[in-house]
C-alpha cells in the first residue's frame, strides 16, 4: 500500500473513531436525562367580576417606534408587561421594554435591556431583539426568555435568558441557551413555558432557518438546555406552538400555520408521552390568518384560547374554549377589533394569562400606523355570560 493510500485510510479511520466517540457521548448524555412528566396546574376559575371589558393602551401616545411581541406576568404589585421596540421590525439597537399595571393605570415604560447590552453580556454581536416571554421561577424570581438576532433576519436568532430576583426591578446579565450545534442559531420564543417534574421547564420554541417548525426545549433547574424535541411534522405546516398540559404525560399544542398552508386554520398537535413525541399538526375548526395563538388551562375540563378569528387578516382578537383533547371548540366573544377606518390597522400577537382566579388579561400589538401595545382585562363572569350568548346565537 502506498503512502497516499495509507494516509487516506488513516484519515477515514480517525473520522470513524470520532463519529463513534461522538455517538457514545450523545448516548451517555441522553441516558443521564431523567424521565419527566408535566406538572399539571388546574386553576380554579370562580365565576366572578363584572361584565365589562377593561381596555387600555400601554405604550405612550407619542410612541413612534415599531412595538411588537408583548407578554405578561403577574407580580405581587400587579401586572408586568414586556415587548420589544425598534425603529422598524428587526432593526438594530432594539430594546426590550416593560411597564407595570396597578389595576387602574399603566406606568411609564422602562428599558429592560437592549442589543448593545446583550452583545456585551454574551460576547457576540447582536443586531435585534424580539418576543420576550416571562416565566415565574419562584415568588420573587422571574426568568425572561427572548430571541436575539445576530445578523439580518430572524433566522439568525438564538434564545437568550435574563433573570430577576426582585420581580423585575433589576436584571442579571444575559446568557445564551444552546439549542443547536449549528452556530446555535435559528431558534425563537413566543409562548408560555410550562413546568416539568424534577424542577425542569418545557420551553415552547420554533426553528426558523430554511424550514420553520415547532420544538419543545427541556431546561434543567439552572436554565441549561438538556433536550430538544421536534414537534410532529411541523416543518411543512406550522410553528410557534402554545403548549397546554392536560395530564402528567398528555398535552395539546396549538400551532400557528405557515402562510402557505391550506386550509387557513389553527393547527393542533398532541403528545401522550410528556412531549417526547408529537402527532403531526392538523387543522381544527378555528380560522388562522397566519398569526400566533395563546392558550392556557381554564379549569378541569377546558382550555382558553386567544386568537385572530379571521382566515385572512389580524382583524380581531377573540376568546374561545377547547376541551382537553381539542375535539370541541366554542367561541366566547371578541375582546379587540381593528379600526376599519384606519388603513393598515391590525390587532396582532395576542398573549393571554390568568392573573388572578377568575381574572384574565390579554395583551396584543397594533403595528404602524398605530405603534401601540394594548391590554384588555375580562372576568370569568364576562366569559361565561358571553359563552351563553354565543351558544344562543348559534
Amino acid at each position: 500500500m502506498d503512502r497516499h493510500a495509507t494516509k487516506t485510510l488513516a484519515t477515514w479511520a480517525a473520522f470513524g473513531c470520532s463519529v463513534v466517540l461522538a455517538a457514545l457521548l450523545l448516548y451517555k448524555m441522553a441516558n443521564r436525562i431523567e424521565p419527566w412528566t408535566f406538572v399539571v396546574d388546574v386553576p380554579q376559575a370562580p365565576v366572578r367580576g363584572d361584565l365589562e371589558i377593561q381596555a387600555q393602551t400601554i405604550t405612550p401616545p407619542d410612541e413612534k417606534d415599531f412595538v411588537h411581541g408583548p407578554s405578561l406576568i403577574e407580580t405581587p404589585t400587579g401586572l408586568l408587561a414586556f415587548w420589544y421596540r425598534a425603529v422598524y421590525e428587526g432593526a438594530a439597537n432594539a430594546e426590550l421594554v416593560s411597564a407595570r399595571f396597578d389595576g387602574d393605570h399603566w406606568s411609564p415604560t422602562a428599558v429592560v435591556t437592549n442589543s448593545n447590552t446583550v452583545t456585551r453580556d454574551i460576547g457576540l454581536t447582536v443586531k435585534s431583539l424580539a418576543n420576550p416571554v416571562p416565566f415565574r421561577r419562584s415568588p420573587n424570581e422571574i426568568w425572561l426568555f427572548f430571541a436575539a438576532s445576530r445578523l439580518s433576519g430572524w433566522a439568525t436568532c438564538e434564545i437568550v435568558l435574563i433573570r430577576s430576583v426582585d420581580n423585575g426591578r433589576t436584571w442579571s446579565p444575559a446568557q445564551r441557551l444552546y439549542a443547536s450545534p449549528f452556530l446555535n442559531m435559528s431558534h425563537l420564543t413566543k409562548s408560555l413555558p410550562i413546568r416539568l417534574s424534577g424542577d425542569r421547564i418545557a420551553l415552547p420554541a420554533y426553528h426558523e432557518m430554511n424550514r420553520k417548525y415547532p420544538v419543545m426545549l427541556v431546561l434543567d433547574r439552572n436554565g441549561r438546555v438538556i433536550d430538544k424535541l421536534r414537534m410532529g411534522n411541523g416543518g411543512t405546516v406550522g410553528y410557534q406552538p402554545a403548549i397546554v398540559a392536560t395530564g402528567p404525560t398528555t398535552a395539546i399544542a396549538f400551532v400557528r400555520r405557515l402562510n402557505s398552508f391550506r386550509p387557513q386554520r389553527i393547527l393542533m398537535s398532541h403528545t401522550v408521552d410528556a412531549g417526547r413525541t408529537w402527532t403531526p399538526p392538523t387543522p381544527i375548526d378555528l380560522p388562522n390568518p397566519g398569526g400566533p395563538i395563546a392558550a392556557i388551562r381554564y379549569d378541569d375540563t377546558r382550555i382558553l384560547l386567544a386568537f385572530n378569528d379571521d382566515p385572512d387578516h389580524e382583524s380581531n382578537v377573540k376568546l374561545a374554549f377547547s376541551n382537553l383533547d381539542g375535539t370541541s371548540l366554542r367561541r366566547i366573544g371578541t375582546v379587540a377589533q381593528k379600526n376599519d377606518r384606519l388603513e393598515g390597522d391590525a390587532v396582532a400577537y395576542p398573549f393571554l394569562i390568568e392573573s388572578e382566579p377568575g381574572q384574565f388579561d390579554v395583551v396584543f400589538s397594533r403595528p404602524p400606523p398605530q405603534h401601540a401595545i394594548n391590554h384588555v382585562r375580562v372576568s370569568s363572569a364576562w366569559i361565561e355570560h358571553n359563552l351563553k350568548i354565543s351558544a344562543a346565537q348559534k
